[in-house]
């Protein structure tokens, strides 16, 4: 009776465990490649790939945070339901004013190269 009990729980806890997968997309609909998902307050995350795809391994219950540079970030919870969480993610402007790029130009002298030649 116990081992039934132990092996019903085991399963109860694995059928919480979810395969969430999904596409993650810019304003003009096309793959935004490297977004961050991590689901919130864990370790637990990957990066979408060259198409914008991303698979990860998530309980049910569990919140997906979606992050990129100049875009807001989004967070999206993991039902029974989820299983393909695809959408678009919107610009933020206000991230990119923080951006500061600078340049500098570097100016080095030619130094004269002497060479001897033998006659």
């Amino acid at each position: 009776m116990l081992t039934l009990l132990l092996a019903f729980a085991v399963q109860l806890t694995f059928a919480q465990q979810k395969t969430v997968s999904g596409t993650v997309l810019d304003e003009t609909n096309l793959p935004l490649p490297g977004v961050n998902v991590i689901a919130k307050g864990t370790t637990n995350g990957v990066q979408t790939d060259f198409d914008g795809n991303y698979t990860i391994e998530v309980s049910v219950g569990e919140i997906l945070v979606f992050s990129y540079v100049g875009y807001k970030s989004v967070e999206m919870p993991v039902t029974a339901d989820s299983s393909d969480m695809s959408f678009s993610m919107e610009l933020d402007a206000s991230v990119l004013n923080e951006v500061v790029v600078t340049g500098f130009a570097v100016k080095k002298e030619k130094k004269a190269l002497s060479s001897k030649m033998l006659g």
